[in-house]
């Protein structure tokens, strides 16, 4: 072997230890979850909604306190009037796919775990979402919850979140839906310990 191709090997070696030193020392998490809620404001326009989901969430720290998220709802149900605001009612399958960030303020002493998050990114219905809106638009989601000190591998957690859809103006009409929801879920961690 030249000369040459010693340092690119030795080069490319290098940096892939380091590459993988550098994961190593980024704790990752998993979650799953359900969430329901109910919408809120509005209802003479839009009458009254309901959605319910689950949800797998992939995490990574990128700091002591601070962890990227990417969240899949693959069944993401939104029971509302076919014919706002009080017409016959329909459920409407969906699914979505948000990413985002969930920040711990609290001392990192604590057993549990308070946090706050912000969440974004494409919803895909079956059928329009709200009835007068469209079939694409997007989950916005904000939140605050904690993790709880209970359990041996997985951890529990409950979580308050607003639950925003709508297309954003990308579709004739940007009617929206708000949902106040809650939140179970339990997460495990996968990579070297906080």
């Amino acid at each position: 072997m030249r000369r040459p191709a010693r340092l690119a090997a030795a080069a490319f070696a290098a940096l892939a230890l380091s590459s993988a030193a550098r994961a190593e020392e980024r704790p990752r998490t998993l979650s799953a979850f359900v969430t329901f809620g109910q919408s809120f404001g509005e209802r003479e326009r839009h009458g009254f909604a309901e959605f319910g989901s689950i949800a797998l969430v992939g995490g990574t720290f990128v700091s002591r306190r601070t962890e990227l998220l990417i969240e899949a709802h693959p069944l993401f149900l939104v029971r509302q009037p076919r014919i706002p605001p009080e017409g016959p009612r329909e459920t409407v399958e969906a699914f979505a796919l948000d990413v985002g960030v969930r920040w711990f303020p609290a001392p990192l002493s604590w057993r549990a775990r308070p946090y706050v998050e912000v969440l974004e990114g494409p919803f895909y219905a079956l059928r329009r979402v709200p009835a007068t809106g469209s079939t694409f638009n997007f989950l916005t989601q904000a939140g605050l919850g904690a993790i709880l000190p209970l359990g041996e591998g997985w951890h529990p957690y409950v979580s308050w979140r607003w639950v925003h859809v709508s297309n954003a103006g990308t579709g004739h009409h940007n009617p929206d839906w708000d949902f106040s929801s809650l939140i179970l879920g339990a997460s495990v961690a996968v990579g070297r310990s906080r």
